[in-house]
């Protein structure tokens, strides 16, 4: 139940039997692995620049890089080279610069950056959760391409505002490819994604206070065809969302999180009256209890009833 695919392999004696495992015996998450064939994706030469940024970016072993990096940008400014007109290197080149002669490390493979042959995947399974493509299940009865992360952004107060400020923000998308990066001595796998514009407060995303939901516009979706754009994020950083649609406006949906399966909250979904005193309110029909079962791409339990009641409003 809720969105969770029957599996035919299935035994009598407990319904964790019939799954896939996502949790080992210390109620640990299993690693993370794909869960169909393998296919090939050429990386263009903006995906590339854009997946090796952000790879370095998230990895812990660049953490001390860029702390030199940082101190060399500072004395770049206060020398006499930012009055000729000069700028600092950026830091991928000033990094490959530095580790020039040193033997090859980990720091160097995510300097270099990834083969430009990735494999790809339509779906995954990673943090307790199964990942798609929004491709693979197209025509299918299950949602699982919706996907969430939790990020530092820095943004101004507002448009007088010169200073930057620094917050944790959540961004939406859906995941248009799977792709794990052939760094030689080892991989990494990426989702390559499609963000929704969360900035733009009263077309891209909101939250309504009154029922308790944020509400996403898939027409609104950040640019992702330049370098400095950001696409990607690392498998492991992504959470699970659903997408129902907004049947009073075209393009809009609302965001439910997703369960981790096989987890105490995964079966307490499974429970139709559990179910109930989680979801809000006004989302079930409460004569209807049989509704609530698989979320399909398109709905949520009786989820026309809130929305149609708040636009009558």
């Amino acid at each position: 139940m809720y969105c969770m695919e029957h599996m035919p392999n299935g035994s009598k004696g407990s319904h964790k039997r019939g799954k896939d495992r996502y949790i080992d015996d210390d109620g640990e998450f299993v690693s993370e692995k794909p869960l169909n064939k393998k296919g090939v994706h050429t990386l263009t030469n903006v995906q590339y620049e854009q997946v090796r940024k952000w790879v370095l970016q998230c990895s812990k072993v660049a953490i001390p890089w860029r702390k030199k990096y940082q101190a060399y940008v500072n004395g770049f400014k206060s020398s006499s080279r930012k009055r000729k007109g000069n700028s600092p290197m950026s830091f991928i080149p000033w990094l490959r610069q530095q580790l020039e002669n040193s033997e090859m490390s980990v720091i160097k493979r995510l300097a270099d950056g990834p083969h430009f042959q990735a494999t790809s995947y339509n779906s995954y399974q990673a943090s307790g959760y199964v990942f798609s493509t929004a491709e693979w299940e197209i025509n299918k009865t299950t949602q699982n391409s919706g996907v969430k992360m939790n990020a530092m952004t820095s943004f101004r107060s507002s448009a007088k505002d010169r200073n930057l400020v620094d917050e944790e923000a959540t961004y939406y998308g859906v995941i248009r490819q799977i792709l794990e990066l052939n760094y030689f001595d080892f991989t990494q796998t990426v989702f390559y994604c499609d963000w929704v514009r969360i900035e733009d407060k009263a077309n891209g995303c909101y939250f309504d206070p009154d029922i308790n939901l944020v509400f996403v516009n898939f027409s609104k979706f950040r640019r992702s065809s330049k370098f400095e754009d950001e696409p990607f994020i690392l498998a492991s950083q992504a959470s699970q969302v659903f997408y129902c649609k907004d049947p009073t406006r075209s393009d809009w949906n609302v965001v439910l999180d997703a369960p981790k399966r096989l987890t105490r909250d995964m079966d307490a979904y499974e429970d139709p009256l559990t179910f109930e005193s989680r979801v809000p309110r006004e989302f079930l029909h409460t004569s209807h209890l049989e509704d609530v079962g698989e979320i399909g791409a398109d709905c949520v339990p009786n989820n026309s009833r809130i929305l149609k009641k708040k636009n009558d409003e």
